[in-house]
């Protein structure tokens, strides 16, 4: 019924909360600088943006904690290359001016906390939390700090798939998209971060 759906999207809404918040410090301005390859750990970087192996490490074991020991895990290649994705995506998001607003802020920072209000989002997010070595207060600060770039990024993606679905007859939605939205959104990040490689510095062999 409809609280058994209520409390699912809460639940939904804590975990993706979660995954994305945390999994994007590395790929979401975490790390600025200037170009130098003697940084141990210093993988690539995009417009100043650094990515580091432990950013790498921190992603492959967040993905088994969620995923469970036994899943496929992605490799640390594909991983670097969804990281690079993001950052290029983010910047791609604010040149086109999708930037998030207080109000999105606020409203992914409170669907957590109803997530977290229910004993199933609790026990997720207090053992991922144990198991990052943070407080809740910590997640919290740190799921709004990070949110700005979720967001922006979430932004431009529907823009681009309502574009997708006005040209295609199909109709927009973000719950169980038909397979030809994903695949347009995978195709346009594919082709923005193909441009983007002569301006990635990869430090690695």
């Amino acid at each position: 019924g409809a609280d058994v759906e209520k409390r699912s999207f809460f639940l939904a809404a804590a975990a993706c909360a979660c995954l994305l918040a945390v999994l994007l410090i590395g790929g979401g301005g975490a790390h600025r600088g200037g170009t130098t390859a003697d940084e141990p750990g210093l993988l690539a970087e995009y417009h100043g943006e650094k990515v580091y192996q432990a950013d790498v490490d921190s992603y492959c074991s967040m993905n088994r904690f969620f995923a469970g020991e036994d899943a496929e895990l992605p490799t640390e290649q594909e991983i670097l290359t969804e990281i690079l994705q993001n950052i290029v995506l983010l910047e791609e998001a604010q040149r086109l001016g999708y930037a998030a607003t207080q109000d999105e802020i606020d409203a992914m920072v409170e669907n957590a906390k109803q997530g977290y209000a229910l004993s199933e989002g609790k026990a997720l997010l207090e053992g991922y939390c144990e198991w990052a070595g943070m407080t809740m207060d910590e997640y919290f600060v740190n799921l709004e700090a990070q949110a700005p770039r979720v967001i922006a990024r979430q932004k431009l993606l529907n823009a681009v798939g309502e574009e997708f679905c006005e040209q295609n007859g199909l109709t927009f939605t973000k719950v169980n998209p038909p397979k030809e939205l994903v695949a347009a959104k995978e195709d346009y990040v594919d082709d923005l971060f193909e441009q983007a490689q002569d301006e990635i510095i990869y430090y690695t062999d």
